[in-house]
């Protein structure tokens, strides 16, 4: 019989006394080991180079295990590069972090490790997901005992959720037979790329998604949906979804939630449709800011300043039109301060998704996944008990406060132009401003120099190790002002951001202006690298 060796067992969690002493050591030995790698005034994790890439990237299987000794430095090997989000400096794109209890819970669901595949691998966690499931449903409106959902693996899994709905809906035979009809779905020009690629993946094929205009400021064009609707039913086509926005990233302008599902209640009537279009609203994002859905914006008990009051109000106006919708989805792991992967999918009509099956014990018989890990329900459900509807509106009206400071620091430098003023949400789009110089005036197309000028800024923030970790956006990338120029982008995610903070930012840009003029060639008509971005809405 093979002698397991001592070594080998100490690696796993001993039944003989269930005691997490050397998790929480080996815990404390990796952070301390991090840390002392870390520039702390920096905005990323291990900043100092000292050829981890090359040990991970070249990495291959070795016939002895290391010892334990080696532990902590190979674990905090992997995190080199990686954001400091709790840290003011770093604005990147929509990754706040999450608040302490929710790490604890899933760092003990890792050791406990259910599976949500089905009652008897996953103890409590399925009835979890589904008390989440039903206090969310009853939260924005639905009959709790109606509705349904499941936990999954991202945004795009929610789109995919929504898609083979009302692929279903509307060819009641697709899952036995396949897709025979000439299915096409509906999603919006400013939608997300992931419309795009989930309908490749559900085999509906990208020719057959159409992405309806918006108007200026990005919210679907009811009329042209209601043109474009009638043109392709009357060409034979089923629609298995209409895909709406429920706030942007960059923006947070959300579409006519109830304009829309009138609109296609009425067309399904006037149409003489045997089904109902599946209207999913893409909520990832802006879905916290309906727990303002109840605010008394009048007696602002938070005391919220104006302009942030009144953006959190417009994003509200449509955003509480979300209980019309069939399904919509939430990222948690986005504005609602959990950890990866904190996705759920919500359906009004849960035999939609499910069936008669019963939700608490056989979820692989409707869920995309198999294998579901417990770490999204647990932390949802932990961040929803702890900060409740008032924890979430302080944290959401704290961040648009600073974000509208951060505009207006920005706006009165003079040195940079804001180019989304009538955004609502907790982004900042800003490009710097070029200098007044004759060279450049005689400049005929100052396109390529802007965008390589914008581009610099973000190359010297790299440069210099981060110091500040900000976004740069491709031109006429989503929002509420479509921009045709590369951008800048600040998104205010932490609580630990500041007025202060921002003017700090904002001294950093001037000071970084200067340095970059002093060697910017600014009649260099040629194409810096760094400054081609692929627009990810464009395909």
């Amino acid at each position: 019989m093979v002698q397991l060796p001592k070594n080998i067992k100490e690696l796993f969690y001993n039944p003989e006394n269930d005691s997490i002493t050397p998790l929480v050591k080996c815990l404390e030995d990796t952070h301390y080991n991090i840390l002392k790698m870390t520039d702390v005034s920096k905005c990323v994790l291990s900043s100092r180079k000292e050829g981890r890439e090359a040990n991970i990237f070249n990495f291959s299987i070795p016939n002895r295990g290391i010892s334990s000794d080696s532990f902590a430095t190979v674990i905090s090997g992997l995190f080199n590069g990686i954001c400091r989000w709790h840290f003011p400096n770093t604005m990147y794109n929509v990754v706040p972090l999450p608040i302490m209890p929710t790490v604890v819970a899933k760092t003990l669901t890792s050791l406990y490790n259910p599976n949500l595949c089905l009652d008897t691998a996953s103890g409590k966690g399925l009835l979890v997901e589904q008390g989440v499931v039903k206090a969310i449903a009853e939260y924005v409106g639905w009959d709790r005992d109606q509705a349904g959902g499941t936990f999954t693996w991202g945004g795009k899994a929610t789109i995919m959720y929504g898609i083979k709905i009302g692929l279903k809906k509307c060819c009641p035979n697709s899952s036995k037979t396949g897709i025979k009809d000439d299915v096409i779905v509906f999603s919006t020009s400013s939608g997300h790329p992931a419309h795009i690629s989930d309908v490749d993946w559900l085999g509906i094929g990208t020719n057959n998604i159409f992405r309806i205009k918006t108007t200026d400021d990005s919210r679907v064009d009811i009329d042209e949906m209601e043109k474009a609707i009638k043109e392709r039913v009357v060409e034979g086509k089923k629609i298995a979804a209409i895909i709406i926005s429920g706030g942007n990233t960059n923006s947070m302008i959300v579409d006519p939630i109830e304009e829309v599902a009138n609109l296609r209640d009425r067309l399904v009537e006037e149409l003489d449709l045997d089904y109902i279009p599946h209207l999913h609203v893409d909520a990832v994002v802006s879905f916290p800011w309906i727990f303002f859905k109840d605010y008394d914006f009048a007696k602002n008990p938070l005391n919220i300043e104006d302009e942030a009051s009144r953006r959190i109000a417009e994003i509200l106006k449509d955003l509480k039109g979300l209980y019309r919708a069939d399904s919509f989805g939430i990222d948690f792991h986005k504005m609602g301060f959990s950890p990866y992967m904190s996705c759920v999918f919500m359906v009004k009509n849960k035999q939609s998704l499910c069936g008669n099956l019963d939700v608490s014990r056989w979820p692989f018989f409707y869920t995309i996944e198999n294998s579901r890990p417990g770490d999204g329900p647990n932390s949802v459900y932990l961040a929803l008990k702890i900060l409740g509807v008032t924890g979430f509106q302080s944290l959401l009206a704290h961040l648009t406060e600073i974000t509208v400071d951060l505009q207006n620091k920005i706006a009165e430098s003079k040195e940079f132009e804001i180019i989304d003023s009538t955004g609502l949400g907790t982004s900042v789009m800003f490009i710097p401003i070029l200098p007044e110089d004759t060279a450049i005036a005689k400049t005929v197309d100052k396109a390529v120099i802007r965008n390589n000028y914008t581009s610099k800024f973000a190359k010297k923030m790299e440069e210099m190790g981060f110091p500040y970790y900000i976004d740069q956006m491709p031109g006429n990338c989503s929002g509420s002002c479509p921009f045709p120029l590369t951008s800048l982008k600040a998104y205010l995610s932490s609580p630990h951001s500041s007025t202060e903070s921002n003017s700090k930012f904002v001294s950093f840009l001037i000071n970084l202006k200067k340095e970059i003029n002093l060697s910017f060639d600014f009649t260099d008509n040629k194409v810096a690298p760094e400054s081609v971005l692929p627009h990810p809405l464009k395909k």
